[in-house]
């Protein structure tokens, strides 16, 4: 059976010598330098985890850290085929060129869908992975978003609004593969299909909650 990189491992090892806009300022030449943390483990899904296809996520993240700058234009055609993980990484490359705004709305956009996932998941660890991935690619884009809190609250709601009337093309079960689950089980613990897009609809509601209560934190007087 082949062997399937957990896909959030493979992004943070290929994203972790440098920084996303390094890793495309050049797109003829791939970057060849070596990571200095130890390698993602390879594993082999067995049973249901075998099922889940993120293969075009994979290879659509490998160009970019390839320095396929172009592949960043054709996943913004169709952003409901990609895995969060996606989104994540373009929203730094973005950044990181200047186009802050956009990458703000990718950044929250990815943070959603990577939520709303890891709420369909029975495994707990799961959130971990989403934690993973908004540490290392909120870095920039969380200090910046928080310095206006009315550019940041018009941005998610752009954000919620567009994810409400979407169809999401990728299989939410990308987050089990970066479960402690995937090592040791065959049965994916998960939400049935059916109730998606009712978790979906919780999380946006959360997601909002969360923003509203950021938000009035920020607004408050710092105690004298």
């Amino acid at each position: 059976m082949k062997l399937y990189p957990l896909l959030l491992c493979a992004l943070l090892a290929a994203c972790s010598s440098q920084t996303p806009s390094e890793q495309t300022k050049t797109t003829s030449k791939p970057s060849s330098q070596s990571t200095t943390n130890q390698a993602p483990e390879k594993v082999t899904p067995k049973g249901e985890f075998a099922s889940i296809d993120i293969s075009k996520s994979q290879q659509a993240m490998d160009a970019i850290t390839s320095g396929n700058g172009e592949m960043i234009n054709t996943i913004l055609k169709t952003p409901n085929d990609y895995a969060p993980p996606v989104l994540y990484l373009i929203s730094a490359i973005m950044f990181d060129n200047e186009y802050q705004d956009q990458a703000t709305f990718w950044f929250y956009a990815a943070q959603l869908r990577a939520r709303s996932d890891a709420n369909k998941s029975g495994d707990e660890t799961a959130h971990a992975a989403v934690s993973q991935l908004n540490q290392r690619f909120g870095a920039k884009i969380t200090p910046y978003s928080m310095s206006n809190p009315e550019r940041l609250k018009g941005i998610v709601s752009q954000v919620l609004a567009w994810d409400a009337e979407q169809t999401r093309n990728y299989d939410a079960r990308w987050v089990a593969l970066q479960s402690k689950d995937v090592l040791t089980e065959s049965t994916i613990d998960f939400a049935p299909k059916q109730k998606w897009q009712e978790i979906d609809v919780l999380t946006r509601n959360q997601f909002r909650q969360g923003l509203e209560q950021a938000l009035t934190k920020i607004a408050q007087p710092a105690a004298g």
